[in-house]
């Protein structure tokens, strides 16, 4: 509730008026608070830091520093990805979001050794550390001031689906483990003679550098080109086969541009004795469709299937039962009959499971074409493997 009225007081700006422009306002404003939460930690900790003579405390300071130099790189970055397309860019600038995020990972992934080599001198050298009451208090607030953190930008980041706001909340909290064994730390050093200051702060640099190529992997996913979102791939379908005329759907790429910038094609199958002009009209309204209900620009291939033709219904029939006895996760599309003069012949894609090797393919090949040879001995498959996007 509270995060709510921050952003309706200090972000104005209309969600469905211009979703770029808003999405850059709510980034700014999240790396506002984290540039302002994270420098007053920073402060905080490395005073006490040096107060107590504690590398654990100290080595926990400068991750803070390292999120507000976060915060301001993911500022930069929304403000980049929220330029227009233009005529070099034609897609927008969406994707400066995910390299921003992917920067905030090489930054936290050299803090952490910065932490790892203090740390092996303090191994080295121990030092005693001075135990204050203050000190423990100060990151008992300071833990507090991260969770807050972290249910902040999580709760921000799902309003406008920022992967680089979600990365930051998962950063936050991993700093409030990291907090919470530097207090237990100070505890233990306390009570008990021993010293263990040094080997803290390297579980530390461990963490902080895991946690850095956990976000550098969740970021770079997008730029390499990931698995559609099933969610937005289920509701493209929905909506392509609610208009009356498409029987059936395929071969569905989405291609993303940045955080809300998705660009779709997709095999729509219409009755083939459907004429142009009316395929072209239901292909139109579905693509319309699809960018008025999901702000997806999406380009619709028209597959004719015949529907009325008796041999064809039942030669389908018959491969839906050969596919299934042989794997129920294979499908097929575009079928169609070529009738020869000794032949029937089968023409179809068969869509197969990422892990199946060229073998398989090969030998899977050969099954559907014996089995429906079975079947009728004029059948004669021309069979086309691929794998679902």
């Amino acid at each position: 509730m509270m995060i709510d009225t921050m952003l309706r007081h200090f972000v104005k700006d209309d969600p469905g008026q211009n979703s770029f422009i808003y999405r850059y306002h709510v980034n700014r404003f999240a790396s506002i608070v984290g540039i302002l939460c994270n420098v007053m930690l920073f402060a905080v900790k490395f005073l006490t830091g040096l107060a107590v003579r504690s590398i654990s405390i100290t080595a926990d300071s400068f991750n803070n520093l390292s999120d507000a130099s976060s915060n301001i790189i993911s500022l930069i970055g929304a403000k980049l990805a929220s330029r227009p397309a233009d005529r070099e860019h034609p897609f927008g600038h969406g994707r400066y979001e995910y390299l921003a995020a992917l920067i905030v990972a090489i930054v936290i992934i050299e803090v952490g050794i910065s932490i790892f080599r203090d740390s092996l001198g303090k191994i080295r050298h121990p030092e005693v550390t001075a135990f204050s009451w203050a000190a423990v208090v100060l990151l008992v607030l300071s833990v507090l001031i991260k969770l807050w953190m972290a249910h902040f930008y999580r709760t921000v980041g799902r309003k406008i689906d920022s992967t680089l706001l979600t990365a930051t909340a998962a950063d936050s909290r991993n700093d409030v483990l990291v907090t919470s064994a530097t207090i237990a730390v100070l505890l233990i050093e306390h009570f008990v003679p021993v010293h263990i200051d040094g080997w803290a702060g390297l579980a530390v640099s461990l963490f902080v550098i895991w946690s850095g190529f956990g976000i550098a992997k969740d970021t770079m996913l997008p730029l390499i080109g990931e698995r559609e979102d099933p969610d937005l791939a289920g509701r493209i379908r929905k909506i392509v086969l609610r208009q009356k005329g498409i029987i059936g759907v395929h071969d569905l790429i989405i291609h993303n541009y940045g955080p809300d910038r998705n660009m779709a094609q997709i095999h729509a199958e219409v009755p083939a004795s459907m004429s142009l002009e009316e395929a072209h009209t239901i292909a139109d309204q579905a693509e319309r469709d699809v960018r008025d209900r999901l702000g997806v620009q999406t380009t619709i291939h028209i597959d004719p299937v015949e529907t009325d033709d008796a041999r064809t219904k039942t030669a389908r029939g018959q491969l839906k039962s050969v596919l299934r006895s042989l794997d129920s996760r294979l499908t097929f599309h575009d079928f169609r009959i070529v009738m020869g003069n000794y032949h029937i012949n089968l023409v179809f894609d068969l869509v197969v499971p990422y892990e199946y090797s060229d073998e398989q393919r090969e030998q899977l090949v050969y099954e559907v074409q014996s089995r429906m040879r079975a079947a009728s001995p004029r059948y004669h498959c021309h069979i086309h493997c691929e794998t679902a996007f």
